[in-house]
């Protein structure tokens, strides 16, 4: 890939001369970018254009539009996802690599996924969700243990719903389970912890815990006792207590019907936390981004993901679901040869929502891991101040079209570019650009003056282009 930049603004007001550069991602240190500019900036016709010349590369592509700006690129599928539209991609689905993929690997990406945006999801819901996802596959044949058993069909929610209608469980178990499965079968197990054949039994137990934790705190008050009038009372509590716990434990074990009463109160906490399980899940589903349904992008290689109408939390889920498949698809594919064309662009528009802190998010796994196996990571957004350090770090292209005032301080400490230099840098102009290449530790950043009609250095640049 040759994508032309502009001219050095150093070369031709300092020499006179007409140095074009260029962005040659296969001769840096990775394929990473990082496009920044305030609104105006020009940044959505600077990432038009390297995402053209990206096509015209060969690469793959999958842009991540969050404003609806970047339907028209040639060539393009592009497909809007929304409540009304209810396309989206199954979590379900299984990575059947042996050594990377597999139910738990996948059911450790999903509480990951669900966590990302849901700060008060407790160690409560998290095992209860995980027991659920487990049980979930293990009820459509599909177990840890036998990899054989990852390799399954994906279906529709139609096709899913129309196997239930004809009871055809033969096929049904052949397929992928999707969160409408695993939202049926929390639903189940609410049922048989609440009304269900093993009420009696649960309820029993709950009583059982109570009464043993009341026997507990009447054993240590007697130990405090001052008095013999104290001690006696204490005592004759605790022979009561004692005895209801008798009546309680001979009653549940007389409940007990299936055995396996006592592995779903441990597993699934109480009904509060598996309630609280079921509406997160519930909610989650709403717009379909987690459904079966697949976008109609068809045999397309550069695909347009509008996110525009799902709210901040759904694009966050639906964003990561998607860039763990396609690292994985990458990964499957194998590495490639050193100086070679991306394989892959991910591009995200107002990429910093999309970032976290935590090392073992899928966007911090690619910014570290996806250079060989040809995967770049595209990144847009008016805050440049506001990624990890391990993305900042990881980045082959740094490119500012213009930054708001604002974030120069820390910018110039961030990016190691003198405000002065900032100053120089003008919107639709001159940008600041530095590419990062092996061997070389801290490269300055460099004006480019950028091709544009509209101003007599942008005509010459736009002149000098090939």
């Amino acid at each position: 890939m040759k994508h032309y930049v502009g001219l050095s603004e150093y070369d031709l007001s300092k020499k006179r001369l007409d140095t074009q550069i260029y962005y040659e991602p296969q001769n840096l240190i990775n394929a990473h970018m990082l496009f920044s500019g305030m609104s105006g900036s020009g940044k959505s016709t600077q990432a038009v254009g390297f995402l053209t010349s990206a096509i015209m590369a060969g690469s793959e592509i999958d842009i991540f539009d969050v404003h609806d700006e970047f339907g028209s690129i040639p060539g393009a599928a592009v497909c809007m996802f929304s409540q009304a539209t209810e396309y989206g991609y199954n979590p379900l689905k299984l990575n059947t690599d042996p050594h990377t993929g597999g139910v738990n690997c996948q059911v450790d990406f999903v509480l990951r996924l669900i966590k990302s945006v849901t700060p008060q999801f407790g160690i409560k819901q998290e095992g209860a969700l995980r027991s659920l996802l487990t049980d979930t596959y293990a009820a459509h044949d599909i177990f840890q243990e036998d990899p054989g058993s990852w390799k399954k069909y994906s279906i529709s929610e139609a096709k899913r719903l129309e196997l239930i209608a004809k009871e055809d469980h033969e096929n049904l178990h052949r397929c992928y389970p999707t969160l409408e499965d695993l939202k049926t079968f929390a639903k189940n197990k609410l049922i048989a912890l609440t009304i269900g054949a093993d009420n009696n039994c649960i309820n029993a137990f709950e009583s059982l815990t109570r009464l043993r934790r009341r026997l507990d705190s009447l054993l240590k008050q007697r130990t405090r006792a001052t008095t013999d009038g104290e001690m006696k009372k204490l005592d004759d509590q605790i022979r009561a207590q004692g005895e209801k716990c008798i009546d309680t434990y001979t009653r549940f074990i007389d409940s007990m019907e299936s055995g396996r009463e006592i592995d779903n109160v441990l597993k699934y906490d109480s009904v509060d936390v598996l309630t609280s399980v079921l509406q997160r899940l519930i909610l989650l589903g709403s717009t379909g981004i987690m459904s079966a349904n697949q976008p109609p992008f068809g045999e397309s290689k550069v695909r347009v993901h509008q996110i525009k109408s799902i709210s901040n939390e759904q694009q966050i889920l639906y964003v990561k679901l998607r860039l763990q498949d396609i690292f994985d698809r990458c990964k499957r594919a194998g590495t490639v040869a050193p100086g070679s064309t991306p394989r892959w662009i991910i591009f995200l528009d107002e990429a910093h929502k999309f970032f976290s802190d935590d090392p073992s998010d899928i966007i911090n796994v690619i910014a570290k891991e996806a250079r060989k196996f040809g995967l770049g990571l595209w990144a847009a957004s008016q805050q440049p101040t506001a990624f990890p350090e391990s993305f900042l770090t990881n980045v082959g292209a740094t490119i500012l079209l213009g930054i708001h005032t604002s974030y120069w301080k820390r910018a110039s400490s961030m990016f190691r570019i003198s405000e002065e230099s900032l100053k120089s840098v003008k919107p639709k102009e001159v940008m600041a650009i530095k590419f990062l290449q092996d061997g070389c530790v801290d490269p300055p950043f460099s004006n480019i003056i950028v091709p544009n009609p509209g101003t007599p250095m942008g005509r010459r640049a736009l002149t000098a282009k090939p």
